[in-house]
């Protein structure tokens, strides 16, 4: 008889509460825990070099340890927003056309369980480009030729993100180890789960890790290499 299983690559929170209607994991309660914060991010085709930018860039203010506390719960766009920029078109010039730049700038901002409406989304792209041009000394608004913008609602609809949280559950100790939601359903035995809010946590090499911890159970459980 064939065997069958199935991988989930959604949330394993909220898939098993939203898919699967497992009250431990229902919004009421997955809202109580702690998640980390949502993508806002803006992708930008720029006609000339902008040489005071690199293929890394952070900028940051001087209050962290205020806008750190504060960004998390925040109902409002932050007006002096943290950002990160990746210029891929300067270590791979075919990103861009040939004098162009390929930028990526993403603003960590609150999830959709405090700020819900985005309406304002144009004016928080602005407030970020206006301040890069100025940080670097380049108009980048005078030479955009191509941007998209997706915002936390458009980022949790594209990849079923929990309240568009970009990263799945946080690392609070309580949620870390044996307190994540298991990569392994507890009712389907054939069903497996990988992705940030499984073990073993968050980020890119986790994520990755928790695909091999999943292909090492189907081993076990189906003697699948």
């Amino acid at each position: 008889m064939e065997r069958r299983y199935f991988i989930s690559n959604a949330d394993a929170a909220s898939f098993r509460g939203r898919v699967l209607n497992r009250n431990k994991f229902r919004d009421e309660k997955l809202d109580k825990m702690h998640w980390t914060l949502a993508p806002f991010t803006i992708y930008l085709g720029v006609k000339g070099q902008i040489p005071n930018l690199e293929h890394h860039n952070y900028f940051l203010g001087s209050n962290f340890r205020g806008y750190a506390d504060t960004i998390f719960t925040s109902s409002i766009s932050p007006q002096k927003p943290y950002y990160y920029v990746n210029v891929s078109s300067k270590s791979f010039p075919e990103c861009a056309p040939e004098g162009c730049e390929n930028i990526f700038i993403l603003c960590p901002v609150p999830d959709l369980r405090y700020k819900a409406n985005w309406d304002d989304r144009e004016e928080l792209a602005q407030n970020i480009i206006d301040d890069l041009s100025e940080r670097v000394g380049y108009d980048i608004s005078g030479n955009i030729m191509t941007k998209k913008i997706m915002d936390p609602i458009e980022w949790e609809g594209a990849f079923n993100l929990y309240k568009g949280s970009g990263l799945g559950l946080a690392h609070d100790m309580d949620q870390v180890g044996a307190f994540r939601p298991k990569n392994k359903d507890e009712k389907y035995g054939n069903l497996y789960y990988v992705g940030a809010s499984t073990t073993p946590g968050t980020g890119l090499p986790m994520v990755v890790i928790s695909s091999k911890l999943v292909m090492e159970r189907l081993e076990e459980d189906y003697g699948i290499l």
